[in-house]
């Protein structure tokens, strides 16, 4: 009993729901035909009653020319007669009936009917509910004999109603209902008949999803020669086969193809790029354990699989969307484009590439795989490189300038006395070691960048070095009237160092403490010992340096937005140097600063080298 149910259970569900639809259209097409046949008999007697006002009032217009209001009547009734109009009437200009076909109102006053106005071009007229509840139409038109107006039209027809039109369709519907049911009738049989096949699958089915394996159901081919049921026999007699135990040659197989994918699975999972596989509808299928940590995310690489790409990759605080460069693209590009992502460790710049993936032996799309690269050092590096050459080309250009023109001058010029010479030789020789400065400034870069810079130790009298510091920046704190103080322990040690790039380093930070300070302010050199190291101390009062610029003070070109800062010259190269020779000293430089209110510079020098 369990069995024969299970057979008729999905033809009859399909020809219950066939039967439901049918049946819903044929009524749907029912009520839209008496619809549109109400609809065509309204409109036809609107113009079929227009027409016969057009008529009527030439008619009544040529009668009064010949006649005056003698034959009024006569015609109106004609008109009524001929037209079959719910009435027809003349009114005169003092608002009476001249004509009327119903004999009570000739001589009465015009009554205008309440309800909702009509127009079709000049001519007005009104729709309202008459005696008898029936809804008529009235329209009116005014009537002139040669250039005389003598009075207005008025004819009313009654609107066809709907529930007549029903009434009337009601008898030719068994005739137009019973040939669109009869094929229903017809078509649910062939549709269950069609449908049996497949109910013998389901069936079948049905026992394999509740038996334990696939081995407890004795699966049968079905009677039919429709493709549905060809598949399902070509599917059984393979299940067939497959009952037997696989071939050695297919277990080697199997397992070798196994292997490939793990292999793969490892290399993939080793590199250090991210590497994402998508479907065709942007769901992660593979994501590597690279990924999360490229875009600063907590998630494994396990939780992104089944998400949408556009939500792993996207960024919630970026206003505008990251792989809108993706968006628009044919699908079998190869794209590739740099996005912008804020995590923990700041703004990250990542490189994005979108690879079409192709199905084996086919031209056919399969998915994409993405791969992300970290390239922030590059932009920063390239952004780095920019400031050098902006840098670069301001250092080289004015000194050269300037010792072009003075040359150009002294040689052109030969009124010029000596002391003028001499003045602009001086400049020239100044030019010229500025240059020099630089030039030793980008051979020192040079040496850090490839690890080639190296210090000459000897032992040196750190009291006579600080005085040869200060003598060379005391010139530079007399010009801008700076109060310069220093402050040293009673005794000074000696120290292995190397002397000329302490010292540079010394009169590199003394000197942008000038620099960087204005007229009148304060600069200050302290030095102290403990049992392990010197620390050297350089405090002024000058513009300080904001809280976001500190941490790239010591960077290669780096130098402040501020304008006061921009107006001075420099490379941007001096911290980053003082900060390497101190380092090879074994020491280090510290900063603290607040904007206007100055800066403080401290470096440690340990006292065994």
């Amino acid at each position: 009993m369990g069995q024969t149910t299970s057979q008729i259970e999905l033809p009859r569900r399909v020809v219950v729901y066939y039967l439901l639809f049918c049946t819903i259209a044929v009524a749907w097409l029912t009520v839209g035909v008496v619809y549109v046949t109400h609809a065509v008999l309204t409109n036809r007697t609107e113009n079929t009653c227009l027409v016969q006002l057009g008529k009527a009032s030439a008619a009544i217009e040529i009668d009064y020319i010949r006649h005056g209001t003698a034959n009024l009547q006569q015609v109106v009734n004609q008109l009524h007669a001929e037209a079959k109009l719910a009435y027809c009437a003349v009114e005169s200009l003092e608002g009476r009936y001249l004509a009327h076909t119903v004999a009570d109102q000739i001589g009465q006053p015009a009554v205008e009917p309440v309800g909702e106005p009509l127009r079709w071009g000049a001519v007005e007229g009104v729709r309202f509910v008459g005696e008898n509840r029936m809804v008529l139409r009235e329209y009116r038109t005014v009537l002139v004999a040669g250039e005389h107006k003598f009075g207005t039209l008025r004819i009313a027809v009654p609107e066809p109603d709907f529930w007549v039109t029903i009434h009337d369709a009601a008898d030719f519907a068994p005739w137009t209902v019973i040939g669109p049911l009869g094929l229903v009738c017809i078509g649910a049989v062939v549709m269950r008949k069609m449908v049996r096949p497949v109910a013998d699958v389901d069936r079948q089915l049905k026992q394999l999803a509740h038996a334990g394996t696939i081995e407890d159901v004795d699966l049968q081919g079905v009677e039919s020669r429709g493709p549905a049921a060809l598949g399902w026999n070509r599917l059984v007699d393979w299940l067939g086969n497959q009952r037997q135990a696989p071939a050695l040659e297919d277990r080697l197989a199997e397992a070798v193809r196994a292997r490939q994918a793990s292999r793969g699975h490892e290399v993939l999972n080793s590199l250090s790029d991210g590497i994402v596989v998508t479907d065709l509808e942007g769901r992660v299928t593979f994501a590597n354990p690279a990924l999360p940590a490229l875009l600063g995310t907590d998630d494994e690489a396990q939780a992104i699989v089944g998400r949408a790409i556009d939500e792993v990759l996207g960024d919630d605080g970026a206003e505008a969307d990251p792989l809108k460069p993706f968006q628009g693209q044919a699908p079998l590009r190869t794209i590739v484009a740099e996005i912008s992502r804020q995590n923990a460790s700041g703004q990250r710049v990542l490189r994005l590439a979108r690879q079409p993936v192709r199905q084996t032996g086919q031209t056919s799309l399969a998915g994409h795989v993405w791969t992300v690269r970290d390239v922030t050092q590059q932009k920063l590096a390239e952004k780095m490189r920019d400031q050098f050459l902006d840098s670069a080309t301001h250092e080289l250009r004015t000194p050269l300038a300037n010792i072009k023109a003075y040359a150009e001058t002294l040689a052109m010029n030969e009124m010029l006395d000596v002391d003028q010479q001499k003045e602009f030789c001086n400049t020239i020789n100044s030019e010229a070691t500025r240059l020099a400065r630089f030039i030793d400034d980008l051979l020192s870069l040079s040496s850090i960048e490839v690890g080639a810079m190296s210090i000459n130790r000897q032992t040196v009298d750190t009291e006579r070095l600080f005085a040869e510091v200060i003598a060379k920046v005391q010139p530079l704190m007399d010009q801008k009237q700076i109060a310069f103080a220093s402050l040293f322990p009673e005794k000074m040690p000696e120290l292995r160092l190397d002397k000329d790039k302490i010292a540079a380093t010394l009169v590199n930070l003394l000197g942008n403490a000038a620099k960087y300070t204005p007229n009148d302010g304060r600069v200050e050199l302290k030095v102290r010992l403990n049992n392990e190291q010197m620390i050297i101390d350089v405090e002024d009062t000058g513009v300080g340096i904001a809280k976001d610029e500190l941490p790239h003070v010591f960077e290669k070109f780096f130098r402040s937005n501020d304008s006061r800062v921009q107006e001075e010259i420099g490379t941007g190269l001096g911290l980053s140097l003082a900060q390497e020779v101190i380092r090879l000293h074994g020491g280090e430089v510290l900063v603290e600063s607040e904007l206007n209110q100055g800066s403080k510079f401290t470096c440690t020098l340990p006292l065994e080298g």
